[in-house]
């Protein structure tokens, strides 16, 4: 295996390797660290120790794209890496460097997440709470934030619903479709119970 062309790209602040034709990308810490030349001839210790800070560079990059769209949990970066087919030896070193930049805040992501289901998707508590489980982000930070909706806003958002629902229809079989309605939705009963009993006298 000989290197037959080495660059630097700029996109990555890494350098490129050719090698059989085929691209690699190491950092300038190994580059110097090998002593990289071109038309050298690679033995496979070193063509392995490039194999892997390739896929760690790849895996990184990978990672940084996803988390520079919006932001990401731990678990969804570690997901979305495996579905890469990274090794879990590469995913965990990508997580380690993403958290020491502070690029991973499982924190940050809940309370953002809680706040924009609330306030643009109107979600109920319990339906954040469970979307947050499903993501696999600690019970203790739900718990923790969850409380940023209080009972006025899930009044708010219930009323909201129900109100769209109701269309007029004062009786008492639309009171329990549009009970059913909000039960769907994951609003508590008493909450429920509070808007319904305003309307339907």
């Amino acid at each position: 295996m000989i290197i037959e062309n080495i660059e630097y790209s700029e996109k990555y602040n890494l350098i490129r390797l050719s090698i059989s034709n085929e691209k690699f990308f190491v950092d300038y810490d190994l580059y110097y660290e090998l002593n990289l030349e071109k038309d050298e001839e690679l033995d496979f210790d070193t063509y392995k120790i490039i194999l892997a800070n390739d896929e760690y560079n790849r895996a990184k990059n990978f990672a940084l794209s996803k988390i520079s769209y919006s932001q990401k949990s731990t678990y969804e970066i570690k997901k979305k890496l495996a579905e890469k087919k990274f090794s879990n030896e590469v995913i965990d070193k990508v997580v380690a460097f993403l958290d020491s930049y502070g690029f991973l805040d499982d924190a940050a992501y809940v309370k953002a997440y809680i706040t924009d289901k609330d306030e643009i998707s109107r979600w109920s508590r319990n339906k954040i709470s469970y979307m947050l489980k499903t993501k696999h982000v600690d019970d203790y930070l739900i718990e923790e934030y969850i409380g940023l909706v209080d009972d006025q806003r899930e009044y708010e958002k219930a009323s909201f619903f129900a109100d769209k629902k109701i269309k007029d229809d004062f009786s008492f079989e639309n009171r329990q479709k549009v009970f059913r309605h909000l039960a769907g939705k994951g609003f508590d009963i008493d909450i429920i119970n509070k808007v319904l009993d305003e309307r339907f006298k």
